[in-house]
């Protein structure tokens, strides 16, 4: 899994036991950003085994630089979603 230029929008996957990242993508390529209990297959080493991980929790971290006027962003920088997941039974 290749990591994602510094200044790139991603979506990461966080695995909550661990506390560990377990998967990045660019934001570019994600068509659809599940809600709060929906649940995501990651593939494993055999093509038809997969993981299952269940969202818990949805972060949108919004980059940029705020306006001396009003405290909004005034020009939108790096966009980082985090999706906090347990491995599904």
């Amino acid at each position: 899994m290749s990591e994602p230029e510094p200044k790139q929008n991603y979506v990461e996957l966080v695995d909550i036991s661990e506390d560990t990242p377990i998967a990045k993508a660019p934001l570019a390529a994600i068509t659809h950003l599940p809600r709060t209990g929906e649940r995501i297959f990651l593939p494993l080493h055999q093509p038809s085994d997969w993981a299952a991980y269940t969202v818990l929790r949805v972060e949108y971290f919004l980059g940029g630089t705020l306006s001396a006027s009003d405290e909004a962003l005034e020009s939108p920088g790096m966009v980082k979603i985090t999706l906090f997941v347990e491995r599904s039974r």
